[in-house]
């Protein structure tokens, strides 16, 4: 999918392609520092190919080819996305360590043991472990690593603020048609070891670590780009109250998640790293 799209068509894409078509970066409150660590945890080099299960419009990716010197396979399902990432692997010049295509984290096409590492970045919550981990399992090299950059919330979250949280999952789960799903960190680490990788990290990183707003604008490709999507949005809301609505559902959702007084201070995000044993 290119070009410009009717009112009536952008009114119905879904989340993912609505957000590619727009050329949001893929959303990741932990930024670059958090993709550094993960780097660190799966022993990411200029001899690694990854794969990228969900990679959005491929910020993520292409940080990692240029930053590493690593070669990068991204899959999503949303085909705007895939076009994205494309077209920004060109931009910055890594279309030779980066690409991208479509494709489904429950049935990888790829044969046995093709990465030296697998990684999700707020794509594995949308996901059942129990399916999509011994899938990337399989596509790992004997010693390679499975790293996953996820949303978590605490154990223990008062009544009040679970209901919440839970309402906020919900209408995430309507926007994107996806099972939404927030874990505690010691779930992340079962599935891990569920799936048989070893040596499991997890770290765990509060809300109160968020990234500066110069990451973002970093992200989006400078503020020329940031503010032409800002108005792009504006003028959507603006013409369609189906678009209205979208936009007041994600805003409410990510302020409860993220931003929220009563239940921002119960969820962050988790680096979670294992090794592949087979």
């Amino acid at each position: 999918m290119s070009g410009k799209l009717s009112l009536e068509v952008v009114e119905n894409l879904g989340y993912y392609d609505f957000m590619g078509y727009m050329g949001v970066p893929f959303f990741n409150i932990g930024g670059r520092a958090s993709m550094d660590r993960l780097a660190e945890l799966c022993h990411i080099t200029g001899e690694t190919r990854i794969l990228e299960v969900g990679c959005g419009t491929g910020t993520n990716a292409c940080y990692l080819a240029e930053k590493y010197g690593c070669t990068v396979v991204g899959i999503d399902l949303a085909e705007h996305m895939v076009h994205k990432a494309n077209r920004r692997a060109a931009e910055l010049g890594v279309s030779d360590r980066a690409t991208f295509r479509v494709g489904d984290a429950y049935r990888l096409d790829f044969p046995d043991g093709s990465f030296d590492a697998v990684v999700t970045v707020f794509v594995s919550q949308f996901l059942e472990p129990a399916r999509a981990f011994p899938e990337f399992n399989r596509v790992l090299k004997t010693g390679g690593y499975l790293g996953v950059n996820e949303m978590y919330h605490t154990e223990n979250i008062p009544a009040e603020a679970k209901e919440q949280v839970t309402a906020s999952e919900r209408t995430f789960r309507e926007l994107t048609d996806l099972p939404f799903t927030l874990r505690s960190p010691e779930t992340w680490r079962s599935a891990f070891t569920g799936a048989g990788f070893t040596g499991v990290a997890v770290e765990e990183h509060p809300n109160s670590e968020q990234r500066p707003y110069s990451s973002l604008v970093e992200e989006f490709g400078g503020w020329g780009k940031l503010l032409g999507t800002l108005w792009r949005v504006a003028v959507y809301a603006l013409i369609s109250g189906k678009m209205r609505k979208k936009f007041a559902a994600i805003s409410s959702t990510k302020k409860t998640l993220i931003r929220g007084k009563e239940t921002s201070k119960y969820i962050g995000y988790v680096l979670c790293a294992g090794k592949n044993q087979k």
